[in-house]
């Protein structure tokens, strides 16, 4: 199953836990497009509105209760659900389809055939560029726990991307403070908006929030690769829904271990700098 959805039934859990010793599963009414079916791993792929008293809007693969559930379905499909969640599994169980929508021409939908990834997935890589117009690629950072988020310059939401620049401003001055940390983590910032956020944008970018350029590395590329990699993340982009300079999205960041693998995740803007300093020195720790 998706590990974000799973570490959201975990907290869940635990919370319950502090009321009631046992806790009977919960059904949760849930909204929105399918954007692709997963038979191999019992998923299906769902941008869905917020979900009252569980989670936000966002695009996750859940797994089904049975099988017989995916089939019949088409990216592009508007559905309404029921999301049954328990103490330690969140799961699918019932699906009907409202109508169907097109998958947006300006977007990164169709990316999400190819999968999210989950915990302990490699970092698949990627041809990119970086502030300073130098071509790199994402398997350069393999050997150094490293924090990845996706972002774009002219983002208008004080709590979307500027709070992504704010954490990992605060995680490089923590860092940078703690011998434990101090040269031995890495921050990436990707930008999805490659038209408007050139490496020199970026470049400005980055000084202006007193980026060290030894830790905090700011990204972009073509779209394709770059809507691609951000679908595999789980992050969900589409352009030109709102004025010419916002782009309708999703967050997502992760930490990627010593090791290359997905050793964390983080859904949404609800995690703060602390939490992934905590997971940070965790992974340093680890042999």
């Amino acid at each position: 199953m998706g590990r974000t959805l799973a570490s959201l039934v975990s907290a869940a859990a635990l919370l319950a836990a502090a009321c009631s010793p046992v806790q009977p599963a919960r059904a949760y009414a849930l909204t929105g497009q399918i954007l692709a079916v997963h038979e191999d791993r019992g998923e299906i792929t769902i941008r869905h509105g917020d979900i009252d008293g569980l989670m936000p809007a966002m695009t996750m693969s859940f797994p089904v209760a049975d099988r017989a559930l995916l089939a019949g379905w088409a990216p592009g499909d508007i559905v309404t659900g029921t999301l049954e969640v328990s103490e330690s599994l969140g799961r699918i169980t019932q699906l009907d389809k409202t109508g169907h929508e097109t998958l947006p021409d300006d977007s990164n939908a169709v990316g999400f055939a190819a999968g999210l990834l989950e915990i302990g997935d490699p970092l698949p890589d990627a041809a990119l560029l970086d502030q300073s117009d130098r071509r790199r690629s994402l398997s350069e950072w393999t050997g150094t726990p490293t924090l990845i988020t996706f972002i774009y310059t002219r983002c208008p939401l004080p709590t979307f991307c500027p709070l992504m620049d704010r954490h990992f401003a605060a995680i490089q001055r923590e860092a940078a403070a703690d011998p434990a940390l101090t040269g031995r983590v890495r921050l990436v910032s990707i930008s999805f908006d490659p038209d408007h956020d050139t490496p020199e944008v970026l470049a400005a970018h980055a000084a202006a929030l007193g980026a060290d350029p030894a830790v905090w590395t700011f990204l972009t590329g073509d779209r394709i690769t770059v809507d691609r990699l951000a679908a595999r993340f789980g992050v969900g982009v589409v352009r030109g829904a709102g004025a010419a300079d916002e782009i309708t999205h999703t967050l997502r960041t992760v930490l990627v271990g010593a090791d290359g693998r997905l050793a964390r995740l983080y859904a949404g803007n609800g995690w703060t700098p602390a939490e992934v300093l905590a997971d940070l020195r965790d992974a340093l720790r680890r042999p």
